[in-house]
């Protein structure tokens, strides 16, 4: 297991013991550390210079932590479902920002790792995948703070073109992988319920 005392120490004052625990218990809270947020950089770059450290740390508490490098981020990931699942509203949520980015993936609109979405855009995703209307406006900026308390989106400074935009992050890849995304499908017979009951 890692001394952070020693390693405080080899660091020859640049750390100290706490910042390597906050960094570790950071990632715990946050589940994805980017380095290019405000704040981030040196915990982000605490856990890259020790990601052993921190994965035998995460690995006893049945936790997998992945670098990916070329977007600047690290991301934990539960090996078990321990949580409770995902709201209705929030899956659905989830699954058209996961739909749109890969859509912008396959298009090269990615800009260093994040898609930026408009609210046109939302709104016809909702009606094409889901046949359902976009959430209001409150609901809606509630839905992104849960995304971004899951570390896979964030809401974009407001602008007079456009006055609501998500920008969805490149660990949505990871957050809701193949494991994830058939935790989501767990809610699938009552989103074709609810869908098919609409259209009837």
């Amino acid at each position: 297991m890692a001394n952070w005392d020693r390693l405080a120490e080899q660091s020859q004052g640049m750390y100290a013991t706490e910042d390597y625990e906050k960094a570790g218990y950071r990632l715990m809270m946050e589940k994805v550390i980017y380095a290019s947020d405000r704040k981030s950089r040196t915990t982000y770059d605490l856990l890259v210079k020790n990601f052993s450290a921190y994965r035998e740390l995460f690995d006893q508490m049945g936790m997998d932590i992945k670098h990916v490098a070329f977007h600047t981020f690290i991301v934990a990931l539960p090996r078990h479902n321990v949580s409770t699942r995902m709201k209705l509203a929030e899956t659905r949520f989830a699954l058209v920002l996961c739909r749109l980015y890969d859509d912008k993936m396959n298009s090269a609109e990615i800009v260093a790792g994040e898609a930026i979405i408009g609210l046109e855009e939302l709104e016809v995703a909702y009606h094409e995948l889901l046949n359902r209307e976009l959430p209001e406006k409150a609901e809606l900026n509630e839905l992104v703070a849960t995304m971004k308390a899951y570390g896979i989106a964030r809401q974009a400074e407001s602008s007079d073109e456009q006055p609501f935009e998500v920008v969805i992050r490149p660990a949505i890849i990871e957050v809701l992988g193949e494991t994830a995304l058939l935790q989501l499908a767990a809610h699938a017979p009552e989103l074709n319920t609810e869908i098919d009951d609409e259209t009837t």
